[in-house]
């Protein structure tokens, strides 16, 4: 094996094997899932190359046996939930962000009524999520804190962003779309043969000062919430489940990831904490 990718994987599966470890993951559990991405990536490939993916194939390929990749196939696919009242609460922020109707002169997200036919909380969700009941809607932003109430019939985005805070399960599948979709970049643009890769970029350094952390973390919070608002109003206004009269026959999943982090220095002591 490549050098370099045996200690990119170790480095990838440590945290995991944390998580795993917090939630008593056996390490025969993980390597029946190891199995499953195997056995579906391979088969993937083998198609995508125009090659027959049989089970005798799969099973020299992955190095498996032929029992263990046919049980394998027949079984179902450890699966996240589709996440649809997640994926709902989220497009309602970004319209009540982006959608003039719903935003104040200066673009601010208005205060709006719970109920009723104009610029109100139940026709943000009418226009921008479609079949999810707004009072549903109006709990899981509750529940996750992008909301509050105001006299009991007025409601006022306090988070442009939904972030399941309390809801660890919820944070376990932003955990695995996040993460394979960050590999998923950096795997195209090791392998692939365009003359311009995918965004992927980072800016750290390995010497700030524990004591100016806080003040990095308001600015990164700012600038990066900045940026993502901008992106989010062009995607909404190019997006066909609210944008009616664009068409298309080959819609795609697009977006962009920013995420915060920090480490110890190499070579520093990790406290036990």
């Amino acid at each position: 094996m490549n050098k370099h990718l045996s200690t990119a994987i170790y480095a990838i599966i440590k945290p995991l094997i944390g998580l795993m470890f917090r939630n008593g993951v056996s390490f025969a559990e993980f390597s029946r899932i190891a199995k499953h991405a195997y056995i579906k990536e391979t088969e993937k490939e083998l198609i995508a190359s125009g090659e027959k993916a049989s089970t005798s194939s799969i099973a020299i390929i992955t190095g498996l046996t032929r029992k263990d990749v046919a049980a394998l196939r027949k079984e179902a696919l450890p699966r996240v939930e589709e996440g649809k009242q997640k994926n709902r609460a989220i497009r309602v922020i970004s319209g009540w962000s982006t959608d003039p109707d719903f935003c104040d002169t200066k673009g601010q997200p208005k205060i709006l009524d719970i109920q009723g036919k104009q610029n109100s909380f139940e026709q943000l969700v009418n226009h921008h999520s479609g079949d999810m009941p707004y009072k549903a809607l109006i709990k899981e932003l509750i529940r996750t804190e992008a909301v509050e109430i105001i006299d009991k019939n007025k409601v006022a985005l306090i988070r442009e962003a939904y972030i399941p805070s309390n809801d660890e399960n919820a944070k376990y599948d932003v955990l695995g779309e996040d993460v394979s979709l960050l590999i998923s970049t950096i795997k195209h643009n090791i392998i692939s043969s365009d003359s311009e890769p995918r965004y992927q970029r980072k800016v750290s350094y390995d010497k700030i000062p524990a004591e100016l952390l806080e003040d990095f973390k308001v600015l990164a919070n700012k600038e990066n919430q900045l940026l993502l608002l901008k992106l989010n109003a062009w995607l909404a206004q190019h997006d066909m489940d609210t944008q009616t009269t664009i068409k298309s026959d080959n819609p795609m999943k697009v977006g962009v990831g920013v995420y915060y982090f920090e480490d110890p220095c190499e070579g520093q002591e990790v406290k036990n904490d």
